[in-house]
């Protein structure tokens, strides 16, 4: 009997030990993973670890390549893996020293999220094990919680800007500030109101890198424990970034408030290794970092330096320059998402944002009980008003008056809650142009600092020129407003000067140039794979810039756009002999060994980037991505989902879904998802567990 009764105590023991362990219950047998036609993963579980480990699993099936390169981005070991062109990445990981900020907050985060994450890790780790081939080296696994959320802190932080102004410190070119690009992402929220059928709806739509470790990835995430989310993903990532639930809908694009500032110390050779603030002179911090480098037989060792501003590095001629920004002091990001995606009602999910710890991005919200809202979100920190400093300049290093320490509540960011225009929309324009004009907030209620945008894109006043005119918005407006790839009458050359010139420039008095001026003055600005003047418009987009150089004009001048003329000319002469060579025929999407024409250009609703392909053509790197609608019926069931994204679900060359969705994304059509498990069961492609 007594012995009986040991053993209980111990069995009570251990079982007491196993309920307080950051270790999460992992039971393969009871995760399912179902794969859809598409071969988009569906994770059932009883928990919410269970599923994040099931998510890695299918996810390392796709992709393993990809999230080990974010994890060898943790270690700072990269490099290990892509040689000296890693080598850099772990330098500057090196030195934001992401991983001293995890370490101070992690006793601060939520147990159930910690779980989450290493739920996930051993997802991937069982993947490894169980697939050695696939594993790129020994510096990837094990990985912890710690060494996984430094390389989350680092991803965030590259978003605020970390990756435009360290080069301009290492190469001397600071303080350059960098112009607007036309990247970023859609969103439309439409209320009830608005809606031709009566039901709240929702544009997903992501503007991102095609391929790679921001590309977006398909899954739905469903656990007993209140979680039931489909939507789109980062490698690496254990929760959905922005998609559907059964209850309500977000979506994020990416805004262009200060998110970072930059500090030159006051430096001199008398004093070595110091900087002076306020007429004392301070020590810099000095770390040494080690970089181990692919076909380099001996570790190489870089000296890094902080300051009270911040992560600290030196340009060619000597002098110090501090990166300062609210990405790199808090490691909570991951956790407010999965706040996000546990909410069940807009008070819930409002109660995630407080959390303030996500340091941008728009949020266009919709929800099954007549609810629209927009936040331009932001860790925004309150910035001394002096007006003697400029906030969006290199700021000087000499002073506390620039260093700032607080934080702004989320009260105080632009945000509307359903606006009577009964639509809200966001193209990485200006959070103050958001509705209808009559309910637009007013810029100068905010503070100036934050460094909100004020204007309009080509894409936001081409969305207005769509939308004005309905006094409902049906459902299939909301489709062909996104899928539009036209250019609005008045186009906003994106590099801050006016190219008008282009297109008043005079072909009688340039006759070998005369049939592309001729062309470019015809085009209906409509960026159709078939025009002739789409593609023109596209070669001048890219060369211009290169032809102004370094200049500062307004306007592009009558010499410049002549020049520009004739870099087009000889251009498609040479690659194409003859003129009237069409977008399509240039601008290529390429999946493999395949390519195919494609439509689109930047800042179009329908957005589309390039990089030179081979010697005559250009392949699309980012743009239009991830496609979701989503509509709430009034009935209160399950939401309506339409998806597409660029290529298919898997990364892996050879695998029927490695570009299955690319003729739905070139026609601009929709695959139906779902939400409901015994539906997406009963049509499953397969059904396995993750063993």
């Amino acid at each position: 009997m007594r012995i009986l009764l040991l053993s209980i105590c111990i069995l009570l023991q251990q079982f007491a030990i196993a309920q307080t362990s950051n270790e999460p219950l992992i039971r393969t047998d009871k995760i399912t993973i179902a794969r859809d036609t598409y071969g988009v993963p569906h994770i059932f579980a009883p928990t919410d670890p269970e599923v994040a480990y099931g998510l890695a699993w299918a996810h390392a099936e796709d992709d393993f390549t990809t999230i080990q390169t974010l994890m060898l981005t943790g270690k700072g070991k990269l490099a290990t893996y892509l040689g000296k062109k890693g080598a850099p990445i772990d330098y500057v990981v090196g030195l934001l020293n992401t991983k001293a900020t995890v370490m101070a907050q992690m006793k601060q985060m939520d147990p159930a999220f910690l779980k989450l994450v290493r739920g996930y890790l051993l997802g991937l780790e069982a993947y490894a094990k169980a697939h050695p081939n696939e594993v790129l080296n020994k510096n990837v696994f094990p990985i912890t919680v710690e060494e996984y959320l430094s390389a989350t802190v680092f991803s965030v932080a590259v978003f605020c800007g970390v990756d435009k102004a360290l080069p301009k410190i290492l190469n001397g070119t600071i303080p350059s500030l960098p112009g607007f690009t036309g990247e970023g992402s859609n969103s439309i929220a439409v209320h009830s109101s608005k809606s031709a059928s009566g039901e709240n709806m929702l544009l997903i739509n992501a503007h991102q890198p095609i391929e790679g470790a921001t590309a977006f990835y398909e899954a739905q995430l469903q656990s007993e424990e209140g979680w039931n989310i489909l939507g789109g993903l980062f490698p690496g990532a254990p929760l959905i970034f922005h998609g559907v639930t059964p209850n309500l809908a977000w979506a994020h694009t990416v805004n262009m408030q200060d998110k970072i500032d930059v500090y030159q110390l006051q430096t001199d050779k008398t004093h070595p290794n110091q900087y002076k603030v306020d007429g004392e002179w301070l020590t810099l911090e000095k770390r040494k970092i080690k970089l181990s480098i692919k076909g380099i037989p001996f570790p190489i060792y870089k000296t890094v330096y902080n300051s009270i501003y911040g992560p600290t590095a030196a340009t060619p001629n000597g002098e110090y320059f501090s990166l300062r920004l609210p990405a790199l002091m808090d490691a909570g990001a991951l956790q407010q998402w999965y706040a996000m995606n546990k909410a069940q009602n807009f008070t819930q999910f409002k109660a995630a944002l407080t959390q303030n710890h996500l340091p941008m991005f728009n949020i266009v919200y919709a929800d099954k009980r007549d609810t629209i809202f927009y936040i331009s979100n932001g860790k925004m920190p309150y910035r001394n008003p002096d007006t003697s400093y400029h906030w969006n300049a290199t700021l000087p290093g000499n002073t506390r008056a620039t260093l700032w320490t607080k934080f702004k509540p989320l009260n105080a960011l632009p945000q509307y809650l359903n606006p009577k225009s009964g639509y809200l929309f966001n193209t990485n324009h200006s959070p103050f142009l958001a509705t209808a004009e009559s309910e637009n907030l007013n810029p100068a209620n905010f503070d100036g600092y934050d460094g909100y945008e004020l204007t309009h894109n080509n894409r936001s006043r081409r969305a207005k020129d769509l939308i004005d005119p309905l006094d409902k918005i049906s459902y299939a407006d909301l489709k062909r407003i996104k899928f539009d790839r036209q250019l609005p009458a008045k186009i906003l050359f994106p590099y801050g000067f006016t190219a008008d010139t282009l297109f008043i420039l005079d072909e009688n008095k340039y006759p070998q140039y005369a049939p592309l001026i001729s062309s470019l003055k015809k085009w209906d600005h409509n960026a159709i794979a078939e025009s002739n003047g789409a593609l023109i418009y596209n070669l001048a987009y890219y060369q211009i810039p290169k032809i102004m150089g370094k200049e500062k004009e307004e306007k592009l001048s009558t010499a410049q756009a002549v020049e520009t003329y004739k870099y087009i000319y000889n251009f498609l002469m040479k690659n194409y002999q003859r003129l009237d060579v069409t977008l399509g025929e240039v601008q290529r999407l390429v999946r493999g060994d395949e390519n195919w024409p494609q439509g689109g250009m930047p800042d179009v609703l329908a957005a589309v980037h390039t990089e030179p392909f081979g010697t005559a053509q250009r392949k699309m790197n980012s743009g239009d991505a991830y496609i979701g609608f989503v509509r709430f019926p009034k009935d209160g069931s399950l939401p309506l989902i339409e998806t597409v994204n660029t290529f298919g679900a898997s990364s892996v060359k050879g695998s029927k879904h490695f570009a299955d969705q690319r003729a739905m994304y070139q026609a601009q059509t929709l695959k139906k998802m779902t939400l409901d498990k015994d539906e997406v069961l009963k049509n499953a492609e397969s059904i396995y567990h993750p063993q």
